[in-house]
């Protein structure tokens, strides 16, 4: 039986088996770095993509590893900002009694458009689509709009608030149970990003805080800091910590309402 409390393990053979495709499905778009990256002459790109590979791997009364992929494409014009975003997540875990099970499973979805029209305060719509095994979650879909305040913006640095309302649909995952949720939802978010040493290395710390309108009890809060150390202009190593919490994922039948992990990753820019 898995005993819920106890520290997973990983199995050298498995995590090598994952980690290693991993790495090079990451470093495989950008090929060598002074074949792709751009002299600090040229004129900056309205575009920037970045492709991201990690992995976590725990040891104790279970053998257990996991491994995300994400992939954003941004586009800034002298007028709109368009920001998009994909992500997967695949796990697994190994009881002491042998038995393999998928303890993961998700994907998400997201896009943002903001108008910079303006210097500091800028309105936005956005949309997403998410699903999680681990969660209970068979679709969420939500879409809104708000209005995003720059609080510093240079070279070095650069952080901002949001706030906007949204429209969400959930679909659970035992369909024959329940029914769709629908809900209207306040979307509060904190962005910072920091860089260091001429941005060999940078920070970045992400909260959005989404209670239900007159149910502040039901809410979702997704939480992410990272420290990348850039290696070249394109390829960078990147440790984050990801925690997602939802109050109601326990009673669509998860294990828990808590979410998180840390996650070693292979980034590549440009």
């Amino acid at each position: 039986m898995l005993r819920d409390r106890r520290f997973p393990t990983a199995v050298p053979g498995r995590a090598s088996r994952l980690l290693v495709p991993a790495i090079g499905l990451a470093l495989l778009p950008f090929g060598p770095p002074g074949l792709s990256a751009q002299d600090e002459g040229e004129p900056q790109r309205p575009w920037s993509l970045q492709s991201e590979v990690g992995a976590s791997a725990f040891f104790g009364a279970s053998d257990q590893i996991s491994v995300t992929t994400r992939l954003a494409a941004d586009w800034k014009g002298s007028v709109l900002e368009l920001e998009n975003q994909g992500s997967f997540l695949y796990g697994e875990a190994t009881t002491e009694e042998g038995v393999t099970f998928v303890n993961k499973r998700s994907w998400e979805l997201g896009s943002n458009l903001s108008f910079r029209g303006f210097s500091r305060a800028n309105p936005y719509i956005f949309g997403r689509g998410l699903s999680s095994f681990e969660r209970k979650i068979h679709r969420r879909y939500n879409a809104g709009a708000g209005g995003r305040f720059t609080v510093l913006d240079d070279r070095r640095s650069r952080m901002d608030f949001s706030m906007a309302v949204l429209a969400e649909k959930t679909v659970e995952a035992d369909r024959a149970s329940a029914d769709d949720e629908l809900l209207a939802r306040w979307a509060w978010r904190f962005r910072f990003r920091r860089n260091f040493s001429d941005a060999r290395v940078v920070l970045n710390t992400e909260v959005e805080y989404n209670p239900v309108f007159d149910q502040l009890a039901n809410f979702t809060l997704q939480y992410q800091s990272s420290l990348s150390f850039a290696l070249s202009r394109i390829v960078s190593l990147r440790v984050s910590l990801v925690n997602n919490h939802d109050s109601r994922a326990k009673d669509r039948g998860a294990r828990s309402n808590n979410d998180g992990r840390i996650l070693f990753s292979v980034l590549g820019s440009f």
